[in-house]
């Protein structure tokens, strides 16, 4: 494309509107890590950390190769943040039932409340960074970030007093 647009401010040659999806991923999620960074140091976690937790209470109990799978890391990564929320007892190691050599983690009480109150921060943080944003828009980023993720877009939810 030869024609020009504004991006950031300044005058640059436009983008095809893959490359335009693929800049605003990357600075959503830019922007998103570094909201959640303030969010996750106010209760002693590091970003490995919270999303190894967050692994292991939405799947677990889970392996530290699964964790690192699922988080697209290598094991060496996620020992690290799993060593250290076991010693914050947010974590339990325990051999697999099915196969005693197998050595699984699962998050405690304390790791699962946790998880949950800063869960919950995240997504005030993320609901006030949308504020004013049309309730047609945000089901159109859901139906979008659900796509991308490989899972069914599901019917969104209408408010009370807007039609379809």
């Amino acid at each position: 494309m030869t024609a020009t647009a504004v991006r950031s401010h300044t005058m640059v040659p436009a983008l095809p509107r893959e490359e335009l999806l693929l800049e605003a991923l990357v600075n959503a999620s830019r922007v998103f890590r570094n909201r959640l960074r303030p969010e996750l140091e106010r209760e002693g976690l590091s970003s490995p950390m919270f999303w190894a937790l967050h692994q292991l209470v939405t799947d677990g109990p889970l392996s530290v190769g699964a964790i690192a799978e699922a988080c697209v890391v290598t094991s060496a990564n996620v020992s690290s943040a799993v060593e250290q929320l076991e010693g914050a007892g947010l974590v339990v190691r325990h051999s697999s039932a099915p196969d005693r050599r197998v050595v699984v983690l699962t998050a405690t009480p304390h790791g699962r409340a946790l998880h949950r109150s800063v869960s919950r921060r995240l997504a005030r943080v993320l609901v006030e960074s949308l504020d004013g944003l049309p309730s047609s828009d945000l089901a159109a980023a859901v139906r979008v970030l659900e796509r991308l993720a490989g899972s069914p877009a599901r019917p969104p939810a209408v408010a009370v007093g807007e039609g379809p």
